[in-house]
């Protein structure tokens, strides 16, 4: 007998501005690494990734609280996942109102360093055109900025506020408008 899976979608994650599919063993586009923990793991790479969105989720993992975006590309599902507060998070979570939901996204990461610190977002994009963000600096539209903090004497920046903004607009704004029934 073969196995049984219970879970049809394919996991995505992002690391250096770059979708990564993780997979069993090496293949012509996979890339062997090293983990952290010493493992060595086969990852195929990709600059983007295209589909509908069918649902949009947090979860709570080994590596902290992750959004998970459920794409169908027409002919398989993925979820791709990323931290949950994370410059890939942010930029996703402010295109995301001006999304059509009904059409497929084209979702590409970005990882830049900018002054010796990394800086990522992720571009959308629906038939061609830039999804621009619903919540900017100039026009915030009731999403929180960040807040400068101090954490043991040194100052930092806290997005919570605005995460939550974001998460609560995912909830109560998105959620109940997605339309899994439509094809791609």
């Amino acid at each position: 007998m073969g196995a049984i899976n219970n879970s049809s979608a394919i996991y995505l994650t992002i690391s250096d501005g770059r979708i990564c599919r993780r997979v069993q063993s090496p293949t012509n586009s996979s890339v062997q690494r090293t983990t952290k923990d010493g493992r060595v793991v086969n990852e195929e790479h990709y600059n983007g990734w295209m589909g509908k969105i069918t649902n949009i989720m947090t979860r709570e993992s080994e590596y902290g609280k992750e959004w998970q975006v459920e794409i169908n590309d027409g002919t398989m599902n993925v979820i791709l996942s990323f931290k949950y507060s994370s410059g890939y998070a942010a930029s996703f979570l402010k295109a995301l109102p001006n999304v059509n939901l009904n059409l497929p996204v084209t979702f590409t990461p970005k990882a830049t360093e900018v002054d010796g610190k990394k800086r990522t977002t992720m571009f959308l994009s629906q038939n061609g055109t830039p999804i621009k963000w619903a919540y900017t600096k100039d026009n915030q539209n009731g999403c929180p900025g960040l807040k400068q903090i101090k954490v043991k004497g040194q100052s930092t920046w806290d997005d919570s506020d605005m995460m939550e903004f974001l998460e609560s607009m995912v909830t109560n704004d998105i959620l109940p408008n997605l339309n899994s029934d439509v094809p791609f």
